[in-house]
């Protein structure tokens, strides 16, 4: 026997010795399920499970997992994981392929094997760093680990076989390129090696290689591509040191196949969600998950598992739940209640005569107002008129303390609203209430806040329309009455007859409040003062202009029908102007009005269809500031836009 057999004598039998220990060097792994911890809330349990070593051609299909407890099948949601998206909650993944470039594998052999490495890079998952390790006469790292795939193919299609092998070396530089890619021990790598087995170049030992890959866990699959007994037991060493595999390759359709089963054994990620029973609630067991559509089927266990209580106790339940009642149902019984409490509350305050009367009582005040008033029904018997007696009389007893008739009863005249004060905060009180009612039944407690807030804000913006709109119609009116005025002044009359005639040819808001003015003037109070408060009960400034010129005249003297002639031409002129601006700044006003309504609009729309989106902003610390900070960039946006809106002409 020559020296050279004798020196191979302890690496043959070193490499004998670890191929008989060796239990993984069939040719497909089994696979595997593994359950990460899960994590439980008030009804349901969640965790992320993971499959490695699938079967050729064969996937994880989401809507075959399966979660019991105790053979009782929980209700299950599965879903793949996006890795973009969970990257920094899930292991790094990375894959060295070590191609045998000796020799023996010039022509078809390599062709094949550089076929199947490109589809290879093709099939990986994107978030899997490849590199790439040639062996021949020395080893090279010619790719380091990177999810680029263009350099791993370019450098793929300029190999070519030559020389001798050194194949124990190209094994322990893939390792050393991953542990300087990252990787260590707990991340999910691999190192693929397509060779037949020999190596006659190599200074690292077997020994030294073991070693290695063990301290680094990692895998190592072999293609070995007609490899003889020497090479077999050399491939399957590595797969015994590392808990890899070794896929037999006889062919060129073996040889893909072999790479197609090395790229199958990277993990696939599921989340799972499990409803649980509330039977089950604040219990602690085992649970079952397995995946149909394998033989057999995948399964593992999760022992000790305990479930969290129920989010609302029975025993806690103040408010009985309501969702049985449907939706249609909930609007109706809340529209049943508006009427009721509208009806009650306005029994005794509807108008009982038409507008033309009141202005004619208005101005032919005295007598005749008496002759013409309407006789008031006689409500003592009736339950409704005691209950809403009782609560106008708590309501204006109460305004009363607070000195507040004044100013509301001037909010309601300038509405042209002939409801008192304590009426008209008994209505909104009964508006607020009843809108708490109605979202209560479809949003239980949070409900009643927003039916309050919505019953105040519907109130008042209610008057707020009716003010603006009576504005806008006496100022539209005011100069052809005034122009009535001067007619009358021209003819010799006074300036209260000329009122007076006015009143009695016109209608509407400005005979109502001009009707008003005169009957003041009859009980004594001056004629412009009054007209100053029908001014200041219409915000009209125009009205305030006329009443300066009547103050001037009376105190200076001159020609009073023309001093108002100039005035109702002033206002004329300033009308024509103010509808010119509108006109002009209509678009801007479009725009604001739909930059205001667009969140109120798509924030409901979600809350309808999408709750779910919106249930972080009222649940997460983050979410609530977040929401309060917009609710006040939102009140600052609209008041920033009705300013540079509204043009003063």
């Amino acid at each position: 026997m020559s020296r050279l057999r004798l020196a191979a004598l302890p690496v043959i039998a070193a490499v004998a010795t670890l191929a008989a220990l060796a239990p993984g060097t069939a040719a497909y792994a089994a696979p595997t399920l593994t359950v990460g911890q899960p994590t439980v809330a008030p009804g349901v349990v969640r965790f992320l499970l993971t499959a490695q070593d699938l079967p050729e051609g064969q996937q994880l299909d989401p809507t075959k997992v399966r979660v019991s407890v105790d053979a009782s099948a929980l209700s299950v949601k599965a879903s793949e994981v996006d890795r973009s998206v969970k990257a920094e909650e899930l292991p790094p993944r990375g894959l060295v392929v070590v191609m045998d470039l000796s020799g023996s594998f010039e022509g078809p052999p390599l062709d094949s094997a550089k076929s199947a490495a490109l589809r290879l890079a093709d099939d990986l998952p994107p978030d899997v760093k490849l590199g790439l390790v040639t062996v021949a006469d020395t080893a090279r790292a010619v790719v380091d680990p990177t999810v680029d795939r263009t350099p791993f193919k370019t450098t793929i299609g300029t190999l070519k076989a030559a020389g001798n092998t050194a194949l124990r070396d190209g094994v322990s530089i893939a390792a050393s390129r991953l542990a300087e890619a990252g990787f260590t021990p707990g991340s999910e790598q691999r190192v693929l090696v397509f060779s037949d087995g020999a190596d006659n170049r190599s200074t690292t030992t077997l020994e030294q290689l073991a070693q290695k890959l063990k301290v680094a866990n990692l895998p190592v699959d072999s293609v070995a591509f007609k490899a003889d007994q020497a090479g077999k037991t050399q491939l399957n060493a590595y797969a015994a040191a590392s808990g890899g595999r070794t896929l037999p390759a006889e062919s060129a359709d073996a040889i893909a196949a072999g790479f197609r089963a090395a790229g199958q054994s990277f993990s696939v990620y599921l989340a799972v969600e499990a409803t649980v029973p509330d039977e089950l609630a604040g219990t602690t067991t085992t649970l079952k998950v397995s995946v149909e559509g394998f033989s057999p089927p995948l399964s593992t266990l999760v022992p000790n598992v305990k479930f969290a209580g129920l989010a609302n106790p029975p025993a806690a339940t103040i408010v009985p739940t309501l969702k049985w009642v449907p939706n249609w149902l909930a609007f109706a019984l809340g529209g049943v209640i508006f009427l009721a409490v509208l009806i009650v509350v306005l029994s005794l305050v509807w108008p009982k005569s038409a507008k033309q009367e009141r202005i004619r009582q208005i101005s032919n005040f005295g007598p005749a107002a008496r002759a013409h008033a309407a006789p008031k029904r006689d409500q003592s018997n009736s339950a409704g008129g005691v209950v809403a007696r009782t609560a106008l009389a708590a309501t204006a007893s109460m305004m009363r303390s607070r000195s507040l008739e004044q100013r509301i009863a001037m909010r309601l005249d300038q509405a042209g609203m002939s409801l008192k004060p304590h009426e008209w905060v008994l209505l909104r009180v009964c508006v607020m209430i009843t809108a708490g009612a109605m979202l209560f039944l479809v949003a239980s407690w949070v409900g009643v806040f927003f039916g309050l807030v919505i019953g105040w804000l519907f109130t008042m913006l209610y008057r707020l329309i009716r003010v603006e709109r009576r504005t806008q119609t006496f100022a539209d009116q005011l100069p052809d009455v005034l122009q009535l005025v001067v007619g009358s002044l021209r003819s010799g009359f006074s300036l209260p007859q000329a009122f007076d005639a006015m009143v009695r040819e016109s209608s509407g808001i400005v005979a109502a409040e001009f009707g008003r003015a005169m009957a003041e003037q009859r009980l004594g109070a001056d004629i412009s003062d009054a007209l100053e408060r029908a001014a200041a009960r219409t915000r009209s400034e125009d009205l305030q202009q006329a009443v300066i010129a009547v103050r001037i005249q009376r105190e200076v003297g001159g020609n009073l029908a023309e001093v108002l002639q100039n005035t109702v031409d002033t206002m004329r002129e300033r009308g024509r102007l103010r509808r010119h601006v509108r006109a002009l700044s209509a678009e801007g006003r479009l725009s604001a009005w739909i930059l205001i309504g667009l969140p109120i609009v798509l924030a409901t729309f979600m809350y309808i269809f999408r709750r779910a989106y919106l249930r972080p902003l009222i649940t997460e610390r983050l979410g609530i500031t977040m929401l309060l900070v917009g609710l006040v960039l939102f009140v600052v946006g609209i008041i920033w836009m009705t300013r540079v809106i509204r043009v003063d002409a």
